[in-house]
């Protein structure tokens, strides 16, 4: 009973954690990931051929593999499938780590300035949230594994019925006497001799 209500807390933190990193990952389109250009204006396909100027539809943009992965991580919760929620975070993190490379190729390497120039707080946000994800995983605990198989019932003990032979001779052991019938003389105990 203790165990399931700790196990229910972990799983509430952790899920908390997970959502946290959900909404962090989504927002963070919405912010500035370099030298002040949102996330959502980076199109999906830049991010593996080389970063372009021209700026991306939603739909088109980082933004669809970044959703894909907090529905795949909501799912993932609702289940309490482990598997899930980490494929969605590494696939935050794989998206991220590509863009970086595409960027630091197209600006001859990445900086981080005080004045805005750079990267910026949209990428921090997407590194953050696919690890709260995967810091919610970790909060969660071992998943306890089922036996496959029920384990085997000791049978139970068999009363032990004593046989009763119904077509031996009178007097066998374990013959049932009929009402009436005269005691056989091997059934009879012997009397002491008398003395003379």
């Amino acid at each position: 009973m203790l165990e399931n209500t700790a196990r229910n807390k972990r799983w509430i933190a952790g899920s908390v954690l997970v959502l946290a990193g959900v909404v962090g990952v989504v927002w963070s389109v919405w912010r500035p990931w370099y030298n002040g250009r949102d996330g959502r204006f980076y199109g999906l396909g830049s991010v593996f051929d080389g970063i372009s100027g021209t700026r991306a539809q939603l739909f088109g943009s980082i933004f669809l593999p970044f959703a894909v992965a907090a529905l795949v991580a909501v799912y993932g919760t609702l289940t309490r499938s482990r598997r899930l929620v980490i494929l969605a975070a590494l696939l935050v993190l794989f998206i991220t780590a590509l863009w970086m490379l595409r960027q630091s190729q197209a600006v001859g390497g990445l900086k981080v300035n005080t004045d805005g120039t750079g990267l910026d707080v949209g990428t921090a946000n997407a590194v953050i949230g696919a690890a709260l994800m995967l810091v919610g995983v970790g909060v969660w605990g071992k998943q306890q594994r089922r036996p496959l198989t029920p384990p085997a019932e000791e049978p139970a003990p068999q009363p032990h019925l004593r046989s009763v032979s119904t077509t031996g001779k009178p007097g066998e052991p374990g013959r049932s006497r009929r009402p009436g019938e005269a005691e056989a003389p091997e059934e009879r105990p012997q009397e002491p001799p008398r003395a003379a």
